[in-house]
């Protein structure tokens, strides 16, 4: 199952089963769905972390999920302050920073099969984090193009700020 389609099964069955969503994932920075009920609009960003037995499994059982700070450290690292091109800089800060949605949804999935997902008042927890990040340990990922995120272990998120919700294994 997709992303959009689990985040869209999951917003029905939590908020209204009528709900629309609109994507617009492509078209700006700032989010990546809205929702309209009852006409509310509510603005998404969402995350998906992928595990597979046998290869990264072991990491779905942290709890965590990867805040993501910096996009592109090497066009950072390797450009002379006096002349940052600012759409390139724009690509390089992290979304976590451009991000003014309403709520992350971080969706994480084992061997592609929904896994659990993780729904979070962003607005209240980038000011929280934003107070907290000295806490939290950053990883290096040279796997794409040079990224820096903070590990945040979803419990020491305040509980007020998030709905939890795991696969049914009935």
């Amino acid at each position: 199952m997709k992303t959009k389609d689990i985040i869209l099964k999951y917003l029905k069955s939590r908020y209204d089963s009528k709900l629309e969503i609109k994507d617009f994932e492509d078209k700006n920075q700032c989010f990546d769905i809205i929702t309209n009920s009852n006409s509310i609009n509510i603005t998404i960003e969402y995350k998906t972390r992928y595990f597979y037995i046998g290869k990264n499994d072991k990491f779905l059982l942290e709890n965590d999920i990867l805040v993501e700070i910096i996009q592109s450290t090497p066009y950072i690292k390797n450009t002379d302050l006096k002349k940052l091109d600012t759409q390139k800089l724009n690509v390089a800060i992290g979304w976590f920073y451009k991000c003014s949605a309403d709520r992350l949804i971080y969706v994480r999935t084992l061997d592609n099969i929904f896994y659990d997902l993780i729904d979070i008042d962003f607005k209240i927890f980038k000011q929280w984090l934003l107070n907290n990040m000295h806490k939290y340990k950053l990883q290096y990922s040279d796997k794409t193009t040079g990224t820096i995120n903070l590990i945040l272990p979803y419990n020491s998120i305040p509980k007020p700020l998030y709905n939890y919700e795991k696969k049914d294994t009935k």
